[in-house]
């Protein structure tokens, strides 16, 4: 009953200013209550101000869901909205974007960017049609999701997944591809990090020596040792050597 008193008494509230709402978020007293911030959001807003006001819902958890959701029922799924959805870390939020992105004909960025956290619990088939994309915000996004559910994923469930993204021709792809690997310390996942370090672009191979460093293996320690002569650049030769000389300090320590 108070909540129902308290919406009618905001609806009669005229709509704020810009600068007003500034005014707000810039007191100590950022606002706490989410029909405020409901009743405060407008889509003739800024973006910015939209964000702001999205965002301090989402921090409000379940207190901010059921303004989001009003919200959305009332002016669709914007995108400031979209990433209250995501930040708010409910269930039923998870579920609504679950949803959302069964129910969409197109992959929608914003959806993927909110669901990001809940990567674990997409299947394989769904993040197979998020990395097969030719978007590449949507395969970064996918890769995001993915890092979340590889260490879910066996070492041939994972390198099939990341395999388009690998291949693609734009370096930003691959990095962050293989910073999903770098997790993982399977002789395959090996074999493939040292691909891209002799097939790569100078970025992509540089990355790939800083993942093989990283995985802190006898396996790995020789396929960094192989490259120092098998690679052609001489600066990346010098970076496998430190990698190698860090595997080899990190072993030492485990052996000992």
């Amino acid at each position: 009953m108070k909540i129902f008193q308290r919406r009618k008494k905001l609806i009669k509230m005229a709509t704020l200013s810009e600068k007003e709402i500034r005014d707000r978020f810039n007191q100590k007293n950022i606002p706490k209550d989410p029909l405020w911030i409901e009743q405060a959001y407008s889509k003739s807003l800024p973006y910015e101000i939209r964000h702001l006001l999205c965002e301090r819902l989402g921090f409000l958890a379940d207190k901010g869901w059921a303004s989001i959701k009003s919200l959305i029922k009332k002016h669709g799924g914007q995108p400031e909205l979209i990433y209250a959805v995501g930040i708010c870390h409910q269930i039923e939020a998870r579920d609504f974007l679950l949803n959302q992105l069964d129910e969409q004909k197109d992959l929608d960025i914003n959806i993927l960017k909110a669901l990001a956290c809940w990567g674990a619990v997409l299947n394989n088939s769904q993040l197979e049609l998020i990395l097969k994309s030719k978007s590449q915000a949507i395969r970064i996004a996918g890769l995001e999701l993915l890092s979340f559910k590889s260490h879910l994923l066996n070492e041939t469930e994972l390198l099939e997944l990341v395999n388009e993204p690998l291949k693609d021709f734009r370096d930003e792809v691959v990095i962050k591809g293989i910073k999903v690997l770098q997790r993982r310390n399977e002789d395959a996942v090996i074999d493939r990090l040292k691909q891209l370090a002799l097939n790569g672009s100078y970025p992509i191979a540089e990355q790939a020596l800083i993942a093989l460093g990283s995985i802190g293996t006898k396996y790995s320690s020789r396929q960094i040792s192989e490259l120092i002569t098998q690679l052609d650049i001489k600066e990346l030769q010098q970076k496998a050597k430190k990698q190698l000389s860090f595997q080899d300090i990190f072993l030492d320590r485990i052996n000992n």
